[in-house]
């Protein structure tokens, strides 16, 4: 792996229809603005969503194999290449996010078709084990927007802070659902489980727990809401706190909510909308988690699904899937303002960016 502390290594996971291969990296040079060496790492189907562990020189990615779908662990090279180290598989859908603990010792794959939430150990070598709990959202979804809720859907999975409890956000049940977690076994408790209801018809996505402040942050998919919650991990108490919308106030036209991140400063919260084909910023209030509308960028391409920070917080790299762009941005960390730098790439169907500092 690249040593070079003034760059960055970009992962971008994909859809494999029309040109692209699978898993695709480049470098970009924070001093220079400039980017170089991209390159397919990874030749397989529909790597749609990727996490790496720097520490480790660890990546996984999501796949599909036939009637199969699953999760792959790979190596990451002195040369930012990929060696695939092996597949967890399991009949069905592919899953649509994946999330680590703190330590690196779990998986957890969230699957949006089979309304699956599934941990996997993660071995010394990086090879993954066979699950240690898998749970699966059956009956009706909430029905409002009737195709798009006729199912429970797991869209994203994610350990609580103390990582006592996993958050497990369905689009189509219109919830949050809060799983005790025995780390020690690798056991999700299906039976003391909490749900937080969301505003019918809205359709969670994505959520995000700050790094410092007792509140997340969820991204509603179907009506570009972003709702706010207090929250006590241990006891588990979760109390709305506001609602607030992230499209433009002049867009009219069709939309959908995607990705939702913290600036690692804590201080401003960034969401995408595929649609408007926006990145809005919001000012986090650092006493009572409140969110204030700064501003919003183009993205200068269509179909914004996914956006990353690089660890610094100086850049924020995102994925058009829809004009197979990325486009990289200088963040200001006292303004939360956004500028685009000109350095875009072609890759065919970004979808999902995970970006290492050296």
């Amino acid at each position: 792996m690249n040593t070079n502390n003034d760059k960055s290594i970009v992962y971008v996971g994909t859809y494999t229809y029309g040109d692209s291969k699978g898993i695709y990296s480049f470098e970009f040079d924070h001093k220079n603005h400039k980017v170089d060496n991209l390159q397919p790492v990874a030749t397989l189907a529909h790597p749609t969503y990727v996490i790496t562990c720097k520490e480790k020189s660890l990546l996984y990615a999501v796949l599909k194999q036939q009637d199969f779908g699953g999760v792959s662990a790979f190596k990451i090279n002195t040369d930012n290449t990929l060696t695939e180290l092996n597949t967890a598989l399991d009949e069905g859908k592919s899953p649509c996010h994946l999330s680590f603990d703190n330590d690196y010792k779990y998986v957890f794959a969230g699957n949006y078709h089979e309304a699956t939430i599934t941990v996997l150990p993660i071995k010394e070598d990086g090879t993954l084990s066979s699950p240690t709990s898998v749970i699966r959202h059956t009956g009706d979804g909430s029905g409002i927007v009737a195709d798009r809720q006729e199912k429970p859907h797991v869209h994203y999975c994610y350990l609580t802070p103390s990582e006592e409890h996993l958050a497990v956000v369905d689009l189509g049940r219109d919830s949050i659902t809060f799983y005790p977690f025995d780390k020690n076994i690798g056991v999700l408790d299906e039976h003391n489980k909490k749900v937080i209801q969301s505003e019918p018809g809205s359709g969670p996505r994505h959520l995000i727990f700050h790094k410092e402040l007792k509140f997340f942050y969820v991204i509603n998919e179907l009506n570009a809401n972003v709702d706010v919650y207090n929250y006590q991990d241990h006891e588990l108490t979760i109390k709305k706190l506001q609602t607030i919308n992230s499209l433009p106030k002049d867009y009219e036209g069709h939309n959908l909510g995607a990705a939702i991140r913290i600036s690692p400063n804590g201080k401003f919260l960034y969401t995408s909308n595929r649609g408007s084909d926006t990145i809005s910023i919001f000012a986090i209030d650092g006493s009572s988690g409140l969110l204030t509308f700064v501003d919003y960028i183009s993205t200068f391409g269509e179909g914004p699904r996914d956006f990353s920070f690089d660890p610094s917080g100086n850049f924020l790299i995102a994925a058009n899937q829809n004009t197979n762009s990325i486009i990289i941005y200088k963040a200001n960390s006292d303004t939360g303002l956004l500028e685009k730098l000109e350095c875009d790439l072609d890759v065919p169907n970004p979808v999902c960016i995970s970006i290492i500092n050296n």
